[in-house]
């Protein structure tokens, strides 16, 4: 067997996680196709652009912040990247459905970044909220790992790669 998919095998939160991440793109891509034609015939003038036009569509990404300090298996970690994803596109495509699309068009980057507290996670989020970033604050339910209403992940956008980054820059790949 080829060694990436064995150790695939022993880690079975990695599995799920990576199922689940398939399955959400699997719905998403479904739903776009279904309503692309109507969004593009749907365009509102007066939409607020986070988008600048000269800026190309390949500088757009969505962040997502975890918390190391909760100690979360790989396959809980995974999960509540998807809440945060889930939350940011629902949220984004009724605030920002252009950018939401450029997004989509650009293959949808998401990167995944440590921090070590709920109030590191909270000052980032607000950081991105003041220079108008979607923001998807993900609570834990509490019912497997953390306590309930535990502060899991926080994602920022999708937006302008360069705006996220003054905000998320410094912290380490998760």
């Amino acid at each position: 067997m080829i060694p990436i998919i064995s150790s695939l095998y022993a880690q079975p939160g990695v599995l799920v996680g990576l199922g689940v991440g398939i399955c959400i793109g699997m719905i998403v891509s479904n739903h776009l196709n279904d309503k692309r034609e109507s969004d593009e015939l749907d365009d509102d003038d007066d939409e607020e652009h986070l988008l600048d036009e000269d800026s190309p569509e390949e500088n757009l990404k969505l962040i997502i912040v975890v918390r190391t300090d909760l100690k979360m298996g790989k396959g809980k970690v995974a999960a509540q990247c998807c809440h945060a994803t889930l939350k940011a596109y629902k949220k984004m495509k009724s605030t920002h459905p252009s950018l939401l699309r450029a997004w989509e068009r650009c293959g949808q980057p998401k990167v995944v970044v440590k921090a070590e507290s709920a109030e590191e996670i909270l000052e980032i989020g607000s950081i991105a909220e003041s220079v108008d970033l979607c923001t998807s604050l993900i609570q834990d339910a509490g019912r497997t790992q953390v306590a309930p209403g535990s502060l899991t992940v926080l994602g920022i956008g999708p937006g302008p790669i360069d705006l996220i980054d003054r905000i998320t820059g410094h912290l380490k790949l998760y």
